[in-house]
């Protein structure tokens, strides 16, 4: 019996040692969330994810949805401007061809900036502002010219870029005047 506990004591105390000697797990989770990974992003990456993101003004414009549909993976998800959330390609693309059959028919958009930033290895984000011309809602409402912005949720497949997640909001111009991070000292 006195065996197995000095076997139980000195396996404890090794394990005590190791623990005591490891850097904590979040000081070490804090070391690999410092490193920039936007720097690894590669030329051919950039240029892959801005076609795939260009695309969704080229289709709205174009009002294209086969061009749409390929932008997207299968299993995508989009909320729009109003809070629909639709699952799937085949759903994002019927919402789409409905809206653009209707009152986005004569509708443009014109991108303003992108900025993109890689979250790991095969995945990005890419956050589109574009201004958006002015339509008419189907309950007969004058929407007039404002500005948007599209954020997109992409992943790496063997056919390039595809978005995984779509959704886009509506700025707001004067609330964005009164926005506690832009306006704060330096």
């Amino acid at each position: 019996m006195k065996t197995i506990s000095t076997h139980i004591a000195a396996a404890l105390l090794v394990s005590a040692t190791f623990v005591a000697l490891a850097p904590p797990a979040a000081a070490q989770e804090a070391k690999s969330n410092i490193q920039p990974v936007a720097a690894v992003l590669s030329k051919e990456d950039d240029q892959g994810i801005r076609k795939t993101v260009m695309g969704f003004e080229k289709a709205w414009n174009t009002h294209d949805m086969k061009l749409l549909a390929t932008l997207f993976r299968e299993d995508a998800e989009f909320v729009n401007i109003v809070g629909m959330h639709w699952h799937g390609r085949d759903a994002i693309v019927a919402a789409h061809t409905a809206f653009h059959q209707t009152m986005f028919k004569n509708h443009q958009m014109k991108t303003d900036s992108l900025e993109i930033r890689l979250l790991g290895s095969g995945y990005a984000i890419a956050v589109l502002t574009a201004t958006q011309d002015s339509f008419t809602t189907p309950d007969g409402q004058a929407m007039p010219k404002a500005q948007t912005r599209e954020s997109f949720v992409l992943t790496k497949s063997s056919d390039g870029w595809k978005i995984v997640h779509g959704h886009n909001v509506q700025i707001n111009a004067e609330a964005a005047q009164n926005d506690p991070v832009k306006s704060r000292p330096k």
